[in-house]
């Protein structure tokens, strides 16, 4: 069953006020959670392979899926941007977000979440009305970025349409913005997709500059990550319940990991975030990995449990280690955005290269050509683990090998065995 719990691998506080890319993660910076105390829920709608199976296989296309809901200019466009076959994720959810419910997609990094909320987006949005009707919301100014990219891709004006008709406008509304630009731009036309940061959302909704009175599709993306960052979830907590209401719009929530997630659908609720009948789409929870992954680590004498190295000895020894691969491109959480952008600029322009990335900046960055991830320091749990690895093994390149090595002390090894056992993946040794 889709439906069936993965392991509790953390507490988290819904409820509390060209060539190849070989990233190397530092250590991990994400804040401690407080501990809940778990409770019994009813359970609401699950959506399970067996459930959906059989209706969905018949959908060979992302047009036979998308066919009566997404206008065909846009899915003209789709296939032209090469969105052919719909993925699993896509299979087992389009149905279920077409059908007006609201959702919490739980699927794997790289299997076509964004993709999924975006062709519902495009099949209720009205081009020709100004306002805002559809808010993405994600924690990083550079995931912001790839989804704002995509949406512009599918909504750029196509020659199909009537002459006055209007497509649809995105506007990206991240950290670094240039606030007085974005003023004039929602005073005088509204677009019609707005994706943000939640920062710069709650900065132009405290000023009353943008209206969500209008909104009908509400997506909160990497949605285990906003609740677990401490400074920004009562501003999460104040667009889902004040700002806008449940009964008005459509609320989906996207992550490859919802840990305790039974909990975080009764909250949903309880807390009417969503409606009653919100649905659970929950795809491979077996395998909360792509196969395609493998896993290795090298047990390293001289490295301290804990101690890593600053980080121009890092980049240093990466530099020698790599002299095929000479640039190396750092993206830190405390880079100010100009240089945090430019770093992605750069790696999606270099030849050949080695990106130095913290959990942080790297959560959620979309590099499909990446074959390696270096655990420089392994990550503090199991889910910061998934998200590293998921940095991988992406659409379009998951047919093809990719690996995961972590570098660590003889100590640490119960550390990944846990990780082995919560995410059901085995990790082979490497002997040099």
């Amino acid at each position: 069953m889709a439906c069936s719990p993965l392991p509790h691998l953390r507490f988290f506080p819904w409820t509390s006020p060209k060539k190849p890319l070989y990233p190397v993660f530092t250590n991990s910076l994400f804040p401690e959670s407080k501990k809940l105390s778990l409770y019994v829920s009813r359970s609401p709608t699950c959506v399970s392979t067996s459930d959906e199976e059989a209706k969905n296989k018949t959908a060979s296309t992302l047009r036979e899926l998308c066919q009566s809901y997404v206008p065909d200019h846009l899915l003209r466009r789709a296939e032209e941007l090469g969105y052919v076959v719909p993925t699993e994720a896509q299979r087992q959810a389009l149905p279920v977000l077409f059908s007006g419910c609201d959702c919490v997609l739980h699927a794997q990094t790289g299997s076509g979440k964004t993709l999924a909320y975006l062709l519902l987006i495009f099949s209720v949005v009205n081009a020709q009305r100004s306002a805002v009707q559809a808010l993405i919301v994600l924690p990083t100014r550079e995931l912001g970025m790839q989804v704002a990219k995509v949406a512009r891709m599918l909504a750029a004006r196509s020659s199909e349409l009537e002459s006055g008709q209007n497509s649809c406008t995105v506007m990206a509304l991240l950290d670094g913005g240039t606030l007085r630009r974005h003023k004039s731009w929602l005073k005088v036309e509204p677009p019609a997709i707005v994706i943000a940061t939640l920062g710069s959302l709650c900065q132009m909704l405290d000023k009353q500059i943008l209206k969500l009175d209008a909104m009908r599709v509400l997506v909160i993306d990497e949605v285990d990550f906003l609740f677990n960052s401490s400074k920004e979830v009562s501003y999460l907590r104040r667009l889902l319940t004040t700002y806008s209401s449940i009964h008005n719009r459509q609320t989906i929530f996207a992550s490859a990991s919802i840990p305790q997630h039974r909990r975080f659908l009764y909250d949903c609720i309880q807390q009417k975030w969503t409606k009653a009948n919100v649905s659970h789409v929950h795809i491979n929870p077996v395998e909360p990995m792509p196969s395609c992954l493998h896993h290795r680590f090298l047990s390293e004498k001289s490295k301290k449990s804990g101690d890593s190295p600053p980080t121009t000895l890092l980049v240093e020894f990466l530099r020698t280690s790599h002299r095929e691969c000479p640039e190396i491109v750092m993206l830190e959480e405390e880079m100010n955005f100009n240089k945090r952008a430019a770093s992605i600029i750069e790696v999606k322009q270099a030849g050949g290269y080695l990106l130095v990335a913290t959990d942080i900046a790297a959560r959620g960055v979309d590099l499909p050509e990446t074959t390696h991830i270096y655990n420089f320091n392994l990550p503090k749990d199991a889910i910061s683990y998934l998200h590293r690895a998921g940095r991988t093994g992406r659409k379009p390149f998951s047919d093809s090998k990719c690996y995961v090595t972590s570098i660590l002390t003889s100590e640490e090894r119960f550390v990944l065995q846990r990780f082995e056992n919560e995410l059901f993946f085995q990790c082979e040794e490497l002997f040099i």
